[in-house]
């Protein structure tokens, strides 16, 4: 696999242009050569009939929003983590979208794009070749279940597994909501744990370990080391890999960075600190690991 070259965003305007480049139209990347766009002039309400989905992902999200007088639309971690860290050349991620007020007249609407509705209350449907899924803010899985207070859309940096998702943007505005430091920790590409709390934990761990290796992690936070020793005593690598070949098609992470973290003791940060130091040499000396893994590079952040 080609691992794209990393080219963080360094503040918020340079991920707003990053944003409007990728949703421009013909010049975006594509999934297939079937996109195309197709505009929507109707009304939307409970009796409408919907002949002509649309196949372009920057007309249905428009739709959505101008559908919303009193609410808002927004994106919402990977697509944004993706463009900020890698650019448009490295984008290869679902589109989440959330929504904030009522949103119900819309349903009918994205149903009649074959959405199947999934267990957290949201809808997963295709346009224009893209997986998106679409959900109500106050239905994040994080909030409904008490882990995280809701006190509007920005609470949803909260409920992320990594830093490097805990950005928004309103569609409408184009405005960024995002963690403290968000940019900084892009731009040194730190890894961090925001909440470990999460409906599928061998899912969200098989996508730490993945970001750790193909997003080039340059430094990693104790509690993020923490939480990668854990997952890597609590699942074997045949359990990580498995779950990654059926999630993504692919194996990214390899056994090495399995086995790195399994020699990491993890009673207190000090002891995380020394224990990555001997896990890092006994690692890098038995195992050559491939270059995008920065080799004797990763260290602790802040």
């Amino acid at each position: 696999m080609v691992i794209p070259k990393l080219q963080p965003a360094q503040s918020a305007e340079n991920l707003r242009d990053r944003v409007a480049r990728f949703f421009r139209g013909p010049e975006r990347s594509k999934k297939n050569d079937f996109q195309q766009s197709l505009s929507l002039s109707f009304n939307v309400d409970s009796d409408c009939s919907f002949d002509v989905p649309s196949q372009d992902v920057k007309v249905f999200i428009d739709f959505i929003s101008d559908a919303m007088p009193s609410g808002d639309v927004y994106l919402f971690g990977g697509v944004l983590r993706d463009l900020a860290l890698l650019g448009q050349k490295g984008f290869n991620s679902d589109i989440d979208l959330v929504v904030e007020g009522d949103w119900s007249h819309l349903i009918p609407y994205i149903l009649s794009l074959k959405a199947e509705k999934n267990k957290f209350g949201g809808y997963r449907l295709m346009v224009g070749g893209w997986p998106i899924d679409i959900w109500s803010a106050k239905e994040t899985w994080a909030i409904k279940q008490g882990y995280v207070a809701y006190k509007g859309v920005s609470s949803l940096t909260e409920t992320t597994v990594l830093n490097w998702d805990a950005i928004l943007m309103n569609w409408r505005t184009r405005e960024l909501i995002f963690r403290k430091n968000y940019f900084e920790e892009m731009s040194s590409r730190v890894l961090d744990i925001v909440l470990e709390q999460n409906p599928n934990p061998l899912g969200m761990a098989v996508r730490v370990f993945r970001h750790f290796c193909l997003k080039n992690a340059k430094k990693i936070t104790p509690f993020a080391a923490r939480y990668m020793a854990n997952c890597s005593k609590l699942y074997s690598f045949e359990e990580i890999k498995n779950a990654e070949l059926k999630s993504y098609g692919n194996a990214i992470v390899e056994r090495a960075v399995h086995e790195f973290f399994e020699h990491i003791d993890t009673s207190t940060d000090k002891v995380i600190r020394h224990e990555f130091s001997l896990a890092s040499a006994v690692v890098n000396k038995s195992i050559d690991w491939p270059e995008y893994k920065q080799k004797g590079r990763v260290s602790f952040g802040l």
